[in-house]
């Protein structure tokens, strides 16, 4: 956890990106000073458990986070930064909509404009390699946020393959930069494998690439592995981060 106390934030508005996607837009006045511009940046969301209008969140003292006494510690979950503009004072992060929803989805899906949440000082330490003679992305859409920040950070002119595994077309979104997007549907296979398949079966440009990769753990693993042993990279230019497990 940060060093510095969450922030306290307030809901603006909410959209359905994709059936199974909610974007959920924050801002406040303690969103100022956020360092939330960049690639792959991810923060600890605390969400308030029933009974609380507003989250508990520690205050940040010398001896490290400590909690107000007496009130039930918020549900706190890892999410990715999907926009963050300083100017309009605005957070967008968002929110995959499994069946059976957990408490944080369940909380997205329910938002409304002033609901309060709290959120963590940004981390992460992705950028893309200036010198990698490609970029390749892969992920699922729990990875889409993250996706969307990483491709617009890729260089222009440099080649840059996307293979993205989502349940259906209508789980498709628009990304920006210009690399090659490829999408994977998984229909009612088990996750994780229409993607390895994907990657595995692909021609993948010459020379020496980076790889960027996050979604199912156990589907993250195999294809780091891949991308290592059967492809040839630098694995100081694999960044592979498993974000959830199947099973």
């Amino acid at each position: 956890m940060s060093t510095t106390a969450p922030r306290l934030l307030q809901v603006r508005r909410s959209i359905r990106v994709t059936p199974r996607m909610v974007r959920v837009t924050l801002g406040g006045d303690e969103l100022a000073g956020f360092g939330g511009e960049g690639p792959d940046r991810r923060i600890k969301m605390f969400f308030p458990v029933p009974g609380q209008e507003r989250p508990a969140v520690p205050r940040a003292t010398s001896g490290g986070p400590l909690w107000p006494a007496g009130e039930p510690r918020p549900t706190i979950r890892t999410y990715t930064v999907r926009r963050f503009d300083p100017g309009s004072g605005e957070l967008d992060v968002d929110f995959v909509l499994h069946e059976g929803h957990g408490p944080a989805a369940a909380w997205a899906r329910d938002a409304q404009p002033g609901s309060w949440v709290g959120v963590s000082e940004p981390g992460g330490r992705y950028e893309p390699d200036p010198a990698a003679a490609f970029h390749v992305v892969i992920g699922d859409e729990t990875a889409l946020p993250a996706v969307a920040t990483v491709l617009d950070a890729l260089p222009a002119g440099v080649p840059g393959l996307a293979f993205l595994e989502v349940a259906d077309a209508g789980e498709e979104q628009e990304l920006p930069g210009t690399a090659d997007i490829r999408w994977v549907h998984r229909g009612e296979r088990e996750p994780g494998v229409p993607l390895s398949e994907a990657v595995t079966a692909a021609a993948l440009p010459a020379g020496d690439g980076q790889a960027w990769l996050s979604g199912e753990s156990a589907c993250v693993r195999d294809l780091r592995k891949h991308l290592l042993d059967d492809r040839g990279f630098d694995r100081r230019r694999v960044y592979a981060t498993g974000y959830w497990r199947a099973r």
